[in-house]
């Protein structure tokens, strides 16, 4: 992801603030099916939770970052753990319905959704984990320009 420029909109506390970013477009423009693609009709802004440690407050130009191994980390915990979960619990399901005797079918579907259940968990249990979400948040790493400088240069004239 590297950096980004955003506005803050909303400090939530002194550790994290609302931004609103500019969307970067999903295909680029791509024309792939005849009415073209459809990202374009999503909002061109974005709003993003994110980790302020600058202290930046609303109205303040800031520059944010995550580096592209934390965003593949949470995309992974995000995606793969509940998959993982869902694998396990068919497998499970599949060896516990050969054991108590029941059907096959029945034992997969039943282990892939209680995996999957479990999967979800592991997930929100992850994310509330104060060191894993300070890692695979965005976080303001700068303030480019304060909202308080604008409104002072407001009534200032160059000349006089």
């Amino acid at each position: 992801m590297a950096d980004r420029i955003g506005i803050v909109i909303k400090k939530e506390s002194d550790q994290y603030a609302q931004v609103v970013t500019d969307r970067k477009g999903a295909c680029g423009g791509c024309q792939s099916t005849p009415h073209g693609c459809r990202s374009c009709l999503s909002s061109a802004k974005m709003e993003s939770h994110v980790a302020n440690p600058v202290g930046a407050e609303p109205g303040d130009l800031v520059k944010i970052h995550l580096s592209t191994e934390d965003l593949y980390l949470g995309a992974a915990i995000l995606y793969l753990i509940p998959i993982i979960g869902l694998l396990l619990g068919a497998f499970a399901g599949v060896w516990m319905s050969a054991v108590s005797g029941l059907a096959v079918t029945a034992g997969t579907i039943g282990g892939a959704a209680v995996g999957l259940v479990i999967g979800f968990a592991a997930v929100i249990i992850l994310d509330r984990a104060a060191g894993i979400r300070r890692r695979i948040m965005p976080t303001i790493t700068a303030v480019l320009t304060s909202n308080a400088d604008i409104s002072d240069n407001n009534g200032a004239s160059c000349c006089g």
